[in-house]
């Protein structure tokens, strides 16, 4: 009986981790809250629809500026297609930075996550000049690791997540900063809660409110 038991809960996890990473049911919303040491700082409704391409679209409006995460779902991951904040322009067109240029890495996240596992994160370059010399902005998180699967509740429910932790580093022409984000992840929902330690016991979260269908 208790290999029948446990037999079961191995196809199932298996099954489960086959799902992408991502929400892919059109016309869902997903609420969040955003809070700053307990807190709330500001709301994000992210509507979930499909692009022409089969992208997976999450539209919402963030300081009063339009936002669209891309998503691409294939067989062994779910991509984050990255672009540069358009804060991270206006920073630099206020400093008469031109000819700016822009690379960028997808974040890729494996179909199925073992704790232990570490993979590539995401990360983008801004680049222009400014009176003959370079300046440069830039947003790199060179490794992912996955710490471990955890049951979490949040206002949105009860979840079987997996939690990921970046390394991130934020690098503004001599001077850089090392911060750290970590992510609770679910299946066919995506992020439903993410925390970045600011100072002392602060801390920047994001965590999921209600889902709408």
């Amino acid at each position: 009986m208790k290999s029948l038991v446990l037999l079961s809960l191995l196809v199932s996890a298996a099954a489960t981790a086959a799902e992408p990473w991502i929400c892919t049911a059109d016309g869902t919303r997903l609420i969040y809250e955003e809070s700053v040491g307990g807190s709330a700082t500001g709301t994000l409704d992210k509507l979930v629809t499909t692009g022409d391409e089969g992208e997976i679209l999450l539209t919402y409006t963030r300081e009063g500026l339009p936002v669209v995460e891309r998503w691409t779902v294939h067989p062994d991951s779910t991509v984050l297609h990255i672009e540069a904040p358009e804060p991270m322009y206006e920073l630099l067109r206020t400093m008469q930075v031109e000819d700016i240029e822009f690379t960028t890495r997808n974040q890729s996240l494996p179909a199925t996550m073992t704790p232990g596992d570490e993979f590539p994160g995401f990360g983008f370059t801004l680049s222009g000049w400014k009176e003959g010399e370079r300046s440069t902005v830039s947003v790199v998180s060179d490794r992912v690791r996955v710490v471990g699967r955890e049951r979490i509740k949040t206002p949105a429910g009860k979840f079987e997540a997996v939690r990921i932790e970046y390394r991130t580093t934020t690098t503004m022409g001599d001077s850089s900063v090392e911060s750290r984000m970590t992510q609770w992840l679910v299946p066919g929902i995506g992020v439903v809660r993410q925390e970045i330690p600011l100072f002392g016991d602060m801390a920047g979260v994001t965590e999921l409110q209600k889902i709408i269908q």
